[in-house]
């Protein structure tokens, strides 16, 4: 039973008022006598008018005590449970990783208002959701028990997210009659959130010191990791290096001023490739890991079909871009082919290739006209306005060749893209070779002198090894999307995560699909393997400051009580209400006759 309407107890001071109306007696009568030997019989009476003396026991006191308590209960409107009431409950829990500081205090804070949030139902449907749209419900039932127990396996590592998609979802579970919740540890004084939904912030401002950064040198030998002091107070803190044999460094002391910066650096000793540096543990955890790896990004194998006018270009292009060198032996397919085009054998690399005209006459005159760039990734933002270049043999292109770049009414670079009809000769390569077609003669004009030609070589170049299946090593962030070649074997793709102190699996799954590769959320080493091909190791740490920074965090209940339409959907009035009325009234009149009785007896 709840009762709709606490106030109408305030009724209750009636019985205060009638019992003081009872303790007052009337002014007794004077009446003349003749004698005066009875004086000494008749005991004292009130003589100075209404006065407190003690209370008179009688019929009308009775009733109207029961008067009072009747209309009390009519007022309090009390409501009966029923049998069959549910309460829907959602609560969209923040998934941002700044919550994993304030998961304790959520669960303490959800175990005492839970019970108030069932209300007068017999039932809670209750649901568990994260503010990430694409994450599975973490509970739904009807056991609050249940719902907290669950909280425990809950580990927020996401970054700042927009709830208002989840809110949606939750309001269209629970309806409009429900209750939705946003659980945070932050809160805006002017936002209002959305689909009627409730605020329950559970944080508090807190200190941190974490990596934010990591760099290393030209030559990948020693790496610089950034560490940030988020604190208006100066830190001191403490850092060490985990090897992966287990050992460790001796711990060196950390001074941070306020929201000040610092840079550790250090290098890969003989025979590691990898290590992790640890600072002492802080509320915020996530950013106090850092797992190193010393990249190694895909090599590109290149072999040349230049003519030696080309030498100048080939040394260039060879000498500039890392990564790349000749083919292991004469029979393995290249990955890049530079050649140029031949009219009397016009036969294409059958490879990656970047192609440049030969033309032996150095004595036509330059092009003329309009250079106008089309929009494309391999030459947006880039100027070719200085660009001069000689007439030459055209290249035939094909209306499904791509046109990077015009002079006038002239093609002169262009994209064409074959698909490669027996990728078992290739089988650690994309299945379609492109081929980035410079239409004139690069020593026939000042293209190698512009950055834009550097640029789109650059580009191109960077296609190339990211649409290669091969081993590559390289550091990532938590919940970075990874963007893998794979190569044509049917195996699926099985990510293994490695422990920082042994190196040695410790768990396993495999990915479905190539779209659905992240990083892992937690900063560690992992490898992504093919079969038995060996694609990528890695490893990840978490860099995003938006969510380190905790000194914003506050703490605000913005709970309403039930609706009205809530409480009489899971409520029944009380039916016996006209009872109630009809023995007020009758108490009523009883105690008028009474009363009327009396007068009538002491005029007479």
């Amino acid at each position: 039973m709840i009762l709709n309407n606490p106030f109408g107890l305030l009724a209750l001071l009636g019985i205060p008022a009638v019992l003081l109306i009872h303790f007052l007696q009337r002014q007794a009568r004077i009446i003349p006598v003749s004698t005066l030997f009875l004086l000494e019989q008749t005991q004292r009476e009130s003589t100075s008018g209404r006065r407190f003396d003690r209370i008179t026991n009688s019929i009308p006191l009775w009733l109207q005590l029961l008067m009072v308590l009747l209309l009390t209960w009519l007022l309090v409107e009390p409501r009966y449970q029923k049998t069959t009431s549910t309460q829907q409950l959602a609560i969209v829990l923040d998934s941002s990783a700044s919550m994993s500081v304030f998961k304790e205090s959520l669960q303490t804070t959800l175990e005492e208002e839970i019970p108030k949030l069932k209300g007068p139902a017999t039932q809670l449907q209750l649901y568990l959701v994260e503010s990430d749209p694409n994450a599975p419900i973490l509970y739904s039932g009807n056991s609050a028990s249940d719902a907290l127990k669950s909280l425990e396996a809950w580990s927020p590592t996401a970054g700042a997210l927009d709830p208002n998609a989840s809110l949606r979802l939750a309001r269209s579970r629970i309806r409009r009659e429900g209750l939705l919740i946003y659980a945070t540890d932050t809160y805006t004084e002017d936002e209002l959130l959305p689909f009627e939904a409730q605020l329950l912030a559970v944080g508090s401002p807190t200190s941190n010191i974490g990596f934010t950064g990591l760099s290393f040198s030209e030559d990948e030998k020693s790496w610089q990791a950034t560490v940030r002091n988020y604190s208006d107070n100066a830190s001191d803190s403490q850092w060490h290096v985990l090897f992966p044999d287990g050992s460790r460094s001796e711990p060196k002391p950390l001074s941070l001023a306020p929201n000040g910066l610092t840079t550790l650096t250090g290098g890969f000793p003989e025979g590691i490739k990898s290590l992790t540096v640890e600072l002492a543990g802080d509320a915020f955890t996530l950013d106090d890991r850092l797992p190193i790896i010393r990249p190694q990004p895909k090599v590109l194998s290149v072999a040349s079909q230049l003519p030696a006018k080309f030498n100048d270009f080939q040394t260039r292009f060879l000498n500039f871009f890392p990564d790349l060198n000749a083919p292991p032996t004469a029979a393995t397919l290249p990955d890049l082919t530079l050649s140029a085009y031949d009219p009397l054998l016009p036969v294409l690399p059958n490879t990656n290739s970047v192609i440049t005209i030969n033309e032996s006459t150095k004595s036509r005159k330059f092009l003329s006209g309009g250079i106008v760039a089309e929009p494309h990734p391999l030459i947006k933002d880039l100027n070719w306005q200085a660009l001069q270049s000689r007439e030459t043999i055209p290249f035939p292109l094909t209306e499904n060749d791509t046109v990077l770049l015009w002079q006038g009414q002239r093609p002169l670079i262009a994209l064409r893209e074959d698909v490669i009809s027996n990728s078992e000769e290739l089988p650690h390569s994309s299945q379609k070779n492109s081929h980035l077609i410079f239409n004139f003669d690069l020593t026939l004009s000042n293209a190698l002198k512009l950055p834009s030609t550097v640029i789109l070589l650059h580009r191109f170049t960077s296609s190339l090894r990211d649409n290669k299946a091969a081993y590559e090593a390289m550091n990532t962030e938590t919940n970075q999307k990874l963007q893998l070649a794979t190569t044509s074997s049917p195996s699926p793709l099985t990510v293994t995560f490695l422990s920082d102190s042994s190196q040695t699996a410790t768990t396993s799954h495999q990915i479905d699909s190539i779209e659905n590769l992240h990083a892992p959320s937690i900063p560690t080493s992992f490898i992504v393997e093919q079969g038995d091909t060996l694609l990528l190791e890695s490893t990840c740490h978490f860099a995003d400051t938006r969510e380190a920074d905790l000194r914003n965090a506050q703490s605000k209940k913005q709970l309403s009580s039930l609706s009205a339409s809530a409480v009489n959907r899971n409520t029944k009035e009380d039916h016996l209400w006209p009872l109630w009325c009809l023995l007020t009234l009758l108490a009523l009149l009883t105690a008028w006759h009474f009363t009327r009785e009396k007068r009538t007896e002491q005029t007479s």
